[in-house]
């Protein structure tokens, strides 16, 4: 852009007001007609010169900052449509994701908690792997109260493994996830906990209900059912299980014939170990089902390894902890009312 000393011009610019130019001398024989005495017309013929060039001021101002405008931002105009297009174009494309969205939550949310419960507890079934299991014989000196500690330490334990009333989410007392919790406030449940262990596994798997070996600790704390300094009472067993849903009944026939049987119609069973090399206080452990060639597998909650080995059902049966309270030592759990022998 050209740059002027003067953007107006100077030339022909109209007299300040006050100053008048002094008029030409009239031409020989011309009569001088004298002027009003209150110079009216003179005050006009200055108002309409002084408005005209406010307004020629007025419009070159306007003009030179269109031109300036358009100069440094000639997309001025379009930018301000398109950011005002883009705001509108947003706020609608939210407004129909939020309808769309609440749309989806209300049509696949789940009707009860319980469904989305059991929707869990089926996806944990597909994605944990299944315990690898051997025809290796277990031998009862190798079962004990408290947990055998892989050589890590800081275990976690995330595996299924195959029972009579279908698929077992295993839990273990060394899992470093809980085996230094405080079972009644005072003891381990690295060393105590086998009751609520066992426990949490069987409601874990065959109940609507997600419990963690903790939440069971508490629960049975709660419940009476924690023995200071020896674990739990017997009564735990029973006293859950038909809390959670399930049916219980003690097995009075402990005659491996009879425990063989009612593994085979689709029960399992909890048993308090207690004699020969085992621990005074007992231990439970569940007896999950039957081998091919007629041993039984077992989840030791105390004992990866022992839950991975073959088991002789009249060893377990001799075993027995010779405690009667409660139902024990022996109980069938099943999901029907059926008699448990």
């Amino acid at each position: 852009m050209a740059k002027h000393n003067n953007r107006y011009g100077n030339k022909n610019r109209a007299p300040r007001s006050g100053r008048r130019r002094i008029p030409p001398p009239p031409p020989p024989g011309t009569a001088i007609q004298a002027s009003p005495a209150d110079g009216s017309q003179d005050k006009k013929k200055r108002s309409k010169t002084e408005r005209l060039l406010a307004g020629g001021i007025l419009t070159a101002v306007l003009a030179i900052f269109v031109s300036l405008l358009i100069y440094f931002r000639p997309s001025f105009g379009q930018d301000v449509f398109n950011a005002v297009k883009d705001f509108c174009r947003n706020t609608r494309e939210q407004i129909t994701n939020l309808g769309k969205n609440q749309e989806i939550a209300e049509t696949t949310a789940p009707e009860t908690d319980t469904a989305q419960t059991e929707a869990s507890l089926l996806e944990t079934e597909e994605e944990l792997p299944y315990m690898d299991r051997t025809a290796e014989l277990g031998n009862i000196s190798d079962m004990g109260a408290e947990p055998v500690y892989p050589p890590q330490e800081d275990a976690i334990y995330s595996c299924m493994l195959d029972t009579a009333m279908g698929p077992l989410l295993y839990y273990n007392q060394g899992d470093i996830r809980w085996k230094e919790y405080l079972y009644g406030g005072r003891d381990r449940l690295a060393k105590y906990g086998c009751g609520p262990v066992c426990v949490s596994m069987l409601i874990n798997s065959f109940t609507p209900f997600s419990v963690t070996p903790v939440e069971l600790a508490d629960w049975s704390a709660a419940n009476g059912y924690y023995a200071p300094q020896s674990g739990s009472y017997h009564g735990l067993i029973p006293g859950s299980l038909t809390s959670f849903g399930l049916q219980v009944e003690s097995v009075t026939d402990r005659t491996p014939d009879n425990a063989r049987n009612l593994l085979s119609t689709g029960h399992v069973l909890v048993a308090l170990m207690g004699r020969g090399a085992l621990t005074q206080n007992g231990h439970f452990i569940i007896i999950a089902q039957l081998s091919r060639d007629g041993n039984v597998y077992i989840a030791d909650p105390a004992s990866y390894e022992n839950s991975t080995k073959e088991w002789d059902l009249a060893l377990l049966m001799n075993e027995l902890k010779k405690s009667y309270d409660s139902g024990g030592p022996l109980w069938a759990v099943s999901f029907d009312s059926g008699e448990g022998g």
